[in-house]
């Protein structure tokens, strides 16, 4: 009798396994996630995700990357799934994920709707500000049963976010302007990541006021709000961006141009809302009050 009930005890523990080693999140978008504890074969879908899950040290745990996943550099190892934006579902499913972790961009809703279909978990994540991608970072460390990790990398990261703040509070805020593309002259306005990297390194975004959060401007328009420091952003060092900051030079009404202050900054760093955000941040924050960090 007795080895009976263990048999079928055994048994009803094997029919609750998923859901005994399972746990339950909320996304960044609202949805309810449930997760296996923990995953084991995780797919990124954004180059951001790609670097905290690294910072996180769950390397051996990613299974495959969107494209565009570059750094650290051992990420071009991994498998790759396509763009974040239009990943290949098929590549996905093929690497048997029991977790996907993607951003909030994109044909959002078919692309989880499809993975959520075929149960498969997917965790999304939308940093929209600095602080938010603190948030993020802890979020997803606790989605893939890390969090002592995560909570390592944001402490770390708010010191050095405090350190900067305190080096720039009171200072006057110089206008500042962020080229994105020449070709019309696209900015970012309020409420983008840069934007607000731009007000914690201690300027005042010119495009803040326009309208859309990537507003174009003329040539005239520029030479109105007369930037006095103009920020470009460059994947890689001696590409065609090195040659734009040489054609403002032409512009010599421009205080920014006058006084020497066009920079190229690196676009992963100021673009990519990651663990790396806070060297973008002192990267900004140096363009604007370079006597701060003397």
């Amino acid at each position: 009798m007795k080895r009976h009930l263990v048999i079928l005890f055994i048994c009803i523990l094997s029919g609750m396994g998923d859901r005994a080693l399972s746990a339950t999140f909320t996304d960044e978008v609202g949805r309810t996630v449930e997760v296996s504890r923990p995953p084991q074969r995780i797919v990124s879908v954004a180059p951001n995700v790609t670097e905290i899950l690294f910072a996180l040290g769950l390397e051996d745990r990613l299974v495959g990357v969107s494209n565009y996943c570059q750094y650290p550099p051992e990420a071009k190892k991994i498998e790759k799934i396509g763009g974040y934006i239009n990943p290949s579902l098929e590549k996905i499913v093929a690497l048997r994920p029991d977790l996907v972790v993607g951003i909030a961009e994109g044909d959002l809703r078919t692309f989880v709707d499809k993975l959520a279909g075929l149960k498969v978990p997917v965790y999304i994540a939308n940093p929209r500000d600095a602080l938010e991608v603190l948030t993020s970072i802890r979020n997803i460390g606790e989605v893939t049963f890390a969090p002592e990790p995560a909570r390592r990398i944001v402490r770390s990261m708010e010191e050095k976010i405090r350190s900067i703040r305190d080096k720039v509070q009171g200072r006057r805020r110089p206008r500042v302007l962020h080229i994105l593309d020449f070709n019309p002259l696209i900015s970012a306005g309020k409420g983008t990541f840069v934007d607000d990297l731009i007000r914690l390194g201690g300027g005042r975004n010119v495009a803040e006021a326009a309208t859309g959060k990537y507003p174009r401007f003329s040539m005239e328009e520029v030479l109105v709000q007369d930037p006095e420091v103009i920020l470009l952003a460059s994947m890689k060092s001696g590409d065609p961006l090195v040659k734009q900051r040489r054609w403002w030079e032409r512009w010599k009404t421009i205080s920014a141009v006058k006084q020497g202050r066009v920079y190229v900054l690196d676009s992963d760093l100021i673009h990519r809302p990651s663990p790396r955000m806070v060297e973008g941040l002192e990267k900004v924050a140096k363009a604007i009050h370079p006597e701060a960090f003397k």
